[in-house]
């Protein structure tokens, strides 16, 4: 049973505890359907499963082992586990990732699909290379068709949203990217002004995308940082500078 949970564990790059869980749950769940009766399954210290069934009679629970030996529909058993295990990976991988919505993300640009979206490789984990989409009307206008976003080229993208979704029956981790978001300005600046983003507050008022951002800032900003952000986005900026923003 040890090298099953551990197979378990490495293909969904899960802990061994939080695949037992996952067993427990689904098993109980399973059994009490197909019994009509609460079952409870658990692990014994000898990582053997052990199941028992709880019925009221006359006022008096009585409680029944069932022997898996002797038990049918294992295959459909082992069916719904793993089904329930790729959703239990799925919402972990969600919340690693989640921590990181709003924030900056670099990608490269590998397809348009036919919506004319636009897919990105991105690597919103270091070392984790992952799928985003930029859906078409969250680029602007003046870059949509340009020969600097189009396949093969880096650019810089807001994460928009990251949620689980079901793909066909088959659980996915939905990444929504954007190029005209305000916070996209601010964060681009704070990137490349590296540790001194730190000892200031950055905040983009109004954004007309391809044209003219206006951002107020709580110090004077390097102008090689405006330039940098101006020349990713391709807009003009005007940066305000103001002790209490």
């Amino acid at each position: 049973m040890q090298q099953i949970i551990a197979s378990f564990a490495l293909k969904y790059r899960m802990t061994m505890t939080e695949v037992m869980i996952e067993i427990e749950r689904t098993f109980s769940s399973m059994l009490s359907q197909w019994y009509g009766l609460e079952v409870m399954v658990f692990f014994r210290d000898d990582l053997q499963l052990e199941a028992v069934a709880y019925n009221k009679v006359g006022g008096v629970v009585r409680q029944q082992l069932i022997d898996f030996t002797r038990m049918s529909g294992f295959n459909t058993l082992k069916k719904h586990l793993e089904e329930g295990l790729a959703k239990a990976a799925l919402l972990k991988q969600t919340n690693r990732y989640k921590y990181y919505e709003k924030e900056l993300c670099w990608g490269e640009i590998t397809a348009r699909d036919s919506e004319n979206n636009f897919h990105i490789e991105t690597e919103i984990i270091p070392g984790e290379k992952i799928l985003a989409m930029c859906p078409l009307n969250r680029i602007g206008l003046h870059e949509r068709n340009t020969r600097s976003f189009s396949i093969g080229m880096k650019r810089a993208f807001h994460l928009r949203r990251i949620e689980p979704i079901m793909l066909h029956g088959t659980p996915r981790l939905k990444i929504v990217v954007d190029r005209v978001s305000k916070t996209l300005v601010e964060t681009l600046l704070e990137d490349h002004l590296g540790s001194i983003a730190e000892k200031l507050t950055i905040r983009c008022t109004k954004r007309y995308v391809g044209h003219k951002s206006f951002v107020l800032t709580s110090k004077r900003l390097p102008k090689s940082a405006i330039t940098a952000v101006t020349r990713e986005l391709g807009e003009k900026m005007e940066v305000r500078f103001q002790k209490n923003v």
